[in-house]
């Protein structure tokens, strides 16, 4: 267990192995001051008042240490008013209809990635098909060439894993322009060819010709906005993914029971979002002094919605440590909540439920199993968890 005046925030090995402490966080103190000036949420309820409330507890920069120009924030890091102009804007290709339009090809593309490993050989699931499902989906929905999907995920990982999350910057320059450049010139081009005559009528098309304050978005912010959402889709749906499998690899009538009764895939899913969150917390800048749990909270403290924590509140749910299927609606906080609610929400989860219902459909227990050996390893990314790999043999 994991002392509060030791734990840093910017380290994944703290992060992902905070189970024990937020369990006793939860029952002692369920807001708690952490070094760095950080203050952590640990309760379900405490939580949702943090999230539903952006002009007390603002997003500010999100994660970021440095103050971040308006046209350079992604959704995240927004506020009102810019913020629910944008938001709409961004929602037209991710209402039900564009998402449910998506399934046939995930679960097609998913049935093909699985057929395309012959018996006794060795794959990484989550290199070899987590994320490559989840970005194949979400790049078709977005416009992107699907050609391009390896060399933009090598990006990205690169991206995710360097000081730009946390500084705006890497040693290259500043933002995203200055320091990825050849991303930002990807997205610039892909942007610029849709400004003529037939563009399809995908999400960057409409970013293109969408207006705010009567005015077109400039370069700026077409270039971040296309950059959010495939930010916020690359990892976290592969984290998602390669939790689940784990749980079925490791858990012979897990993978049994959904196999047997297919039905029941999407509340796996919804415990999986509950149990193994792929976004470990979220943080939010105090606005103006306040209370939570009767603590007082004063403006500009930073303030952590501890989503793996109140996710597993046991005031909230019954035997929160159990994995289990029939636990009805969801009610875990893994795609935040709010005005900041996830707007890919429903796209992670018809990826997830058609990639797992492709997995169990193909492989029978005995067809599939862990290396010898394997030992988790979480990836090296501070607020998100999920496996790095996931190496496994074929029957």
């Amino acid at each position: 267990m994991l002392d509060e005046s030791t734990i840093d925030l910017f380290n994944h090995r703290h992060t992902q192995d905070l189970w024990e402490t937020t369990a006793r966080w939860r029952r002692e103190s369920p807001v708690v001051r952490l070094p760095g000036g950080f203050v952590y949420v640990a309760c379900w309820a405490d939580c949702w008042e943090v999230l539903r409330d952006p002009l007390t507890f603002a997003n500010g920069n999100g994660f970021k240490a440095v103050e971040m120009p308006d046209e350079e924030r992604m959704l995240g890091e927004m506020d009102p008013p810019r913020h629910p102009r944008l938001r709409r804007i961004m929602r037209q290709s991710f209402d039900k209809r564009s998402v449910e339009a998506e399934r046939h090809f995930a679960r097609a593309e998913a049935r093909r990635l699985l057929s395309s490993w012959n018996s006794g050989t060795k794959v990484d699931l989550v290199s070899g098909y987590t994320d490559l499902i989840s970005n194949l989906v979400s790049f078709r929905l977005l416009g992107f060439p699907l050609e391009d999907s390896e060399r933009i995920v090598g990006w990205v990982r690169e991206l995710l894993h360097s000081d730009w999350p946390e500084s705006n910057r890497t040693d290259r320059g500043q933002g995203l322009a200055g320091a990825f450049p050849d991303l930002a010139a990807y997205f610039d081009e892909l942007v610029e060819a849709r400004r003529g005559e037939g563009a399809p009528d995908d999400l960057v098309t409409r970013l293109l010709r969408s207006r705010l304050d009567g005015q077109p978005l400039s370069p700026t912010v077409l270039r971040t906005l296309t950059a959010h959402v495939v930010l916020g889709g690359i990892s976290t749906t592969t984290n998602l993914l390669g939790s689940m499998l784990l749980r079925i690899l490791r858990g012979k009538q897990l993978h049994t029971r959904l196999r047997a009764q297919p039905s029941l895939i999407a509340a796996a899913v919804e415990e999986s979002l509950r149990v193994d969150p792929p976004v470990l917390f979220v943080m939010r800048v105090c606005r103006r002094d306040t209370e939570i749990a009767g603590m007082r909270i004063r403006e500009g403290e930073q303030v952590l919605a501890g989503i793996a924590s109140a996710n597993r509140d046991e005031d909230v749910f019954d035997a929160p440590e159990d994995y289990r299927l029939d636990r009805g609606l969801p009610q875990h906080l893994s795609f935040s909540g709010g005005a900041h609610h996830c707007i890919g929400a429903g796209l992670a989860r018809l990826v997830a439920q058609e990639a797992i219902g492709a997995f169990v459909e193909h492989f029978d227990v005995d067809d599939i199993g862990l290396v010898a050996g394997y030992e988790f390893e979480g990836v090296p990314v501070f607020l998100e968890f999920g496996p790095v790999c996931l190496d496994v043999e074929i029957a």
